[in-house]
């Protein structure tokens, strides 16, 4: 009967190249000098392949994600494992690359009995940059930059999408930080493989505290551009760096459960975007064979500049798009209040618009009651409840009070401060979170005040604020446009002209100022650091309701009547 064996020399230490045989459960049944040598242990028998230890990787050393043994996958399948590239590191702390052949030695009957594996060291080819290999971790930046390109043009979305993505290509619990308009605030998406509940809990704890990123050394590389790698730090350790508001946290909420772990590898990288720092990315592992290095440090790095420089565009253009919304908003409400001869529809339209252009929850004015002078509702948008009690609130006390002896815009985000409202009932069963109010100016009177509610933290930059004053004025024109129509209607005597004590915010008298002094759109553009449309359109507005024809005639009336 012929035999299917491969035939193998007698004296195995007289081949020239490493061999050790395993068995079908993937233990090492003998091995020659050469591979006593080359894996530097004289004691190879009896080891197992699932404790070797080997990183399966690709020519650039990217590791495979299922890091399978070589013998043990020809064992599994049967079938020869050719090429295979695993990076070796010795008792002695030497690491070597190597290409792996493991071959089945089957029997008579067909049946896998043996694998053969014969290993070249391959480490000084592998470190010749005079010869081409693929770059280490391209792949990985190309599907992450592929994974951006499809993500929804907005920044939440293409940190969700990266993040997503990235757990895929290297196990781990991803972070990703975005500094937001306000930069003492940031946006956190976190994401995980293999401690899924934790990401979630990390991204819970950030809606609920709004505190900085749970992990300092995420805002340390924030400060100071520089990336930190720690391919090895104590888990205790780790702990002890986190923030105090985290900690506090943590001692309230204790976190899920996770595999047991005693060391942490750590890398963040900062996000680059236009020459600035946007925010950071962080890969967060527990200690394995295939620990951080240097090299992924730059594949990192790479995809979080890519990701950074796409936040930061998805910004710019959620603010184009918002502008020109805010621009039509106010365009649509100066109609009303020109064509709309009921104040308590005309104040709707304003808080619709004050809803959609500020992406609030809700919105309401009050007004003075001349009869006692408290503030009254007129008008409200929003609200969940079907019916709000009619709260009648001195204009001298807390909130909206403030807003009102200041005449400029208040806003509360402390969850604290709403103890003090007289209507924190209504605030508790709305559920609001932050709060904006902005007092209603006609001719040097207080009217009343503009209020937005908000059920999640807000943070408004100065173009929301200006928009939010900018609705308050033309609220403020909406009262004496029907103070004037009913004084006419009335057959009183009715006020002064508009002309001569236009509403104008305190955007506006700047730019007025700078109208008198002869400077043109584009410097006043400079000076207010707004686009020269913007500046424009301001000036029209000023045109509009000071009754003046061009720019010529608004300073005059300006200088003459001392509007500024």
């Amino acid at each position: 009967m012929s035999s299917n064996l491969t035939p193998i020399p007698a004296d195995p230490d007289a081949l020239p190249v490493a061999v050790l045989t395993y068995d079908l459960n993937g233990t090492v049944t003998g091995a020659n000098q050469a591979a006593a040598v080359l894996l530097g242990s004289d004691s190879l028998a009896g080891t197992n392949a699932a404790d070797s230890g080997w990183v399966i990787t690709d020519a650039a050393g990217w590791p495979d994600p299922d890091n399978i043994h070589p013998a043990l996958a020809a064992a599994s399948t049967g079938q020869p494992q050719r090429g295979v590239v695993a990076r070796v590191t010795t008792p002695q702390g030497v690491e070597r690359w190597l290409q792996v052949e493991a071959t089945p030695r089957k029997d008579a009957a067909g049946d896998v009995e043996q694998i053969i594996v014969t290993l070249t060291d391959i480490t000084q080819l592998l470190s010749d940059a005079r010869l081409p290999r693929p770059g280490y971790g391209a792949g990985a930046v190309a599907t992450i930059t592929d994974q951006i390109v499809s993500a929804k043009l907005d920044p939440q979305a293409i940190l969700e999408a990266a993040i997503e993505k990235l757990v895929k290509v290297r196990v781990g619990t991803w972070l990703a930080t975005l500094i937001n308009k306000d930069p003492r605030t940031m946006r956190v998406h976190a994401a995980s493989d293999v401690d899924p509940q934790i990401a979630e809990f990390i991204k819970s704890m950030q809606r609920e505290t709004d505190a900085a990123p749970p992990f300092s050394v995420m805002s340390r590389v924030v400060e100071t551009g520089e990336p930190v790698l720690m391919p090895n730090v104590p888990l205790a350790d780790f702990m002890d760096a986190l923030n105090d508001d985290t900690k506090a946290y943590l001692a309230a909420h204790p976190p899920p459960p996770t595999l047991p772990t005693t060391h942490m590898g750590v890398l963040v990288v900062p996000m680059h975007a236009r020459g600035s720092i946007v925010g950071a990315l962080g890969l967060f592992e527990r200690r394995s064979s295939n620990p951080l290095t240097e090299r992924d440090v730059v594949w990192i790095q790479e995809i979080a500049d890519r990701m950074g420089l796409a936040a930061d565009n998805a910004q710019l253009y959620v603010d184009a798009v918002s502008r020109l919304e805010r621009l039509t908003a106010l365009r649509s409400v100066q109609l009303a209040i020109t064509a709309g001869p009921d104040l308590r529809l005309t104040l709707r339209v304003i808080l619709d618009q004050a809803v959609q252009g500020l992406s609030i929850d809700a919105a309401d004015v009050l007004l003075v009651d001349e009869s006692d002078g408290l503030l009254s509702l007129v008008a409200s948008t929003g609200f969940r409840s079907t019916s709000i009690p009619d709260y009648r609130l001195p204009v001298d006390q807390g909130i909206p009070g403030s807003a009102l002896a200041a005449r400029r815009i208040t806003t509360v985000t402390t969850l604290g401060a709403f103890s003090q409202f007289r209507r924190r009932s209504l605030f508790a069963r709305e559920g609001f979170k932050a709060y904006g109010a902005v007092p209603l100016i006609v001719g040097g009177k207080l009217m009343g005040v503009l209020e937005v509610f908000h059920r999640s933290v807000l943070e408004p930059d100065r173009e929301w604020l200006e928009f939010l004053e900018a609705l308050a004025t033309d609220a403020a024109l909406a009262i004496e446009h029907a103070s004037l129509k009913q004084n006419a209607a009335d057959g009183g005597v009715p006020a002064a002209p508009r002309s001569a004590s236009p509403a104008l915010s305190s955007l506006d008298r700047e730019i007025l100022g700078y109208v008198v002094e002869g400077m043109s759109n584009r410097a006043i553009a400079e000076k207010v650091h707004l686009s020269s449309h913007t500046v424009k359109f301001h000036l029209g507005q000023m045109l509009s309701r000071s009754g003046a024809t061009n720019r010529t005639e608004l300073s005059r009336k300006a200088t003459r009547e001392g509007w500024i």
